[in-house]
């Protein structure tokens, strides 16, 4: 396991490049002082920390609690955003333009973008360059070197600076019911599981027929009466009498993530960035447009959906609910999964590929970053406490206690409480061990890990694209033209426009 994790820390393909100079917000670099904490400790500070609600919100108390320990006239206001993080993005956005923005800020490049756009990133490199509260080479070096990029680049006069750190990063990892494959295929279930989508086609026209066939009927109970048995009866899944089967074997968690991940998979191009303010569309492209013909197909066979082709938001509640048996997310994401309804044990494997030359998996997470709206003061405290959670210790604890996500120290891989997660987890940590220990192992299968390089709109073309996929998947819409409406609704970002 310690050769994986070492392959995986060092492991990563990306291009992060200024390859151009045009308007660049008038941001200067440095607007701040950085005080000591002897500056501060008489002070009673308040900062505010704005994250999505769900996993991250809830392991953070404790780690909040043990900081304002450590510093106790600081205190940490945790503010949570309810949906996804583009819900998080227009909040902030929101709040910056009336003077009220938070001082921390968790979310992806393409959101810091749009902040740095507005003129309201800090540029930490005066924090991590100080000789009292910064980092040490050693220290900055041992951040996991595959999440720095993606902190740069932001400014063409300064592009080694960082306006971020990385603060939880995951994968994608294929989830399975591990019950429904042994019940269906015995011990040797393991080989049933698909490792590229041609594979995933055939199986799942298999699992089709088997559930048709009343196969996987006596599998899931529904209930217990005295000595009476009650099983869920999946073949009324895919009764006749239904307008549409209610069924698929496989879903896809992430519209935006499978466009993106399957176009590059079938060797197509996404974005190109320029600069941070500038960048273009690409993705009118034949390997696209074949990606895209591909899936539709084996989502009119039936094997392959969103959960929007069941008109639910979150495909989570298919697998709840057994009308998926496989589907592929964030590695983070897997204890989502669980179900409080039926009985069954979940296994995590590599998400399936195309083909052997390019075997693409998307590499997620947020970073954390800082705000400008406030004083000298409230930036030292809200830099202490960005230091106190990006320790070692509390980068492991923060990724033992939220499942899947992946610490950000090199170091912390080596702790004993995070060593213990991956060798002998708890029963209830056991899924989300296996979906690390799957995201640790892309490397040594010949796995690319990609991040594609934000600029101001790629978090709204990240939308678009998003949007493209599920009516081209669940509306069956033409594609040549479900493309051209997205780069109508792109115009900026359309080159030579």
């Amino acid at each position: 396991m310690k050769k994986k994790i070492i392959i995986f820390i060092l492991f990563f393909v990306g291009v992060y490049a200024l390859v151009g100079c045009a308007k660049i917000s008038s941001i200067a670099r440095f607007d701040y002082k950085v005080l000591k904490y002897e500056d501060i400790e008489d002070e009673n500070i308040t900062i505010s920390f704005r994250v999505r609600s769900g996993v991250v919100s809830q392991a953070l108390p404790d780690l909040i609690k043990a900081f304002e320990n450590q510093y106790p006239n600081i205190t940490v206001d945790l503010q949570t955003v309810g949906g996804d993080y583009s819900a998080l993005l227009k909040t902030t956005i929101g709040d910056i333009n009336s003077n009220n923005a938070p001082d921390l800020i968790i979310g992806y490049p393409d959101h810091f973008a749009s902040y740095f756009s507005a003129g309201a990133l800090v540029n930490l490199q005066q924090f991590i360059n100080d000789k009292d509260v910064g980092y040490t080479k050693a220290e900055l070096e041992d951040f996991v070197d595959v999440y720095m990029p993606e902190n740069r680049d932001f400014h063409p006069d300064y592009p080694e600076d960082y306006y971020g750190l990385p603060f939880n990063k995951s994968t994608e990892v294929l989830v399975y019911n591990r019950t429904f494959f042994k019940e269906l295929y015995g011990d040797n279930y393991v080989n049933k599981i698909p490792q590229t989508w041609g594979e995933l086609d055939t199986l799942g026209k298999e699992i089709i027929q088997k559930v048709k066939n009343g196969d996987a009927d006596e599998i899931f109970v529904e209930s217990v009466s005295g000595n009476k048995t009650t099983y869920l009866k999946m073949s009324d899944y895919l009764s006749d009498n239904l307008p549409a089967p209610q069924f698929y074997p496989f879903s896809y968690d992430s519209s935006d993530n499978a466009f993106i991940t399957l176009v590059r998979q079938f060797g197509g191009k996404y974005t190109e960035r320029v600069h941070i303010e500038k960048g273009y569309i690409l993705f009118d492209n034949e390997e696209a447009k074949s990606a895209l013909a591909y899936f539709q197909n084996m989502a009119r066979q039936r094997v392959f959906a969103l959960a929007a082709s069941f008109n639910k938001k979150y495909n989570s509640d298919l697998v709840e609910t057994i009308q998926v048996v496989m589907t592929v997310g964030s590695s983070a994401g897997v204890a989502y999964n669980a179900s409080g309804r039926y009985e069954y044990e979940l296994g995590a494997a590599p998400i399936p590929y195309y083909s052997e030359d390019k075997k693409f998996v998307i590499q997620q997470g947020t970073n954390i970053a800082m705000l400008n709206q406030n004083s000298d003061a409230e930036k030292l405290a809200a830099w202490l406490f960005i230091k106190f959670m990006l320790e070692p210790e509390n980068t492991a604890k923060f990724a033992v206690n939220t499942g899947g996500y992946l610490p950000v120290r090199t170091s912390a891989y080596e702790t004993e409480e995070y060593k213990e997660f991956l060798e002998d987890p708890a029963l209830d940590q056991k899924l989300w061990s296996e979906a690390v220990k799957v995201a640790l192992s892309y490397p040594e299968r010949g796995f690319t890990m990609f991040v594609d390089p934000a600029f101001t709109g790629s978090a709204e073309i990240r939308d678009t694209v998003g949007e493209l996929f599920t009516a081209v998947i669940v509306s069956n819409a033409d594609i040549t033209k479900r493309i051209q409406q997205a780069y109508r609704e792109l115009k900026p970002h359309v080159k030579n426009n």
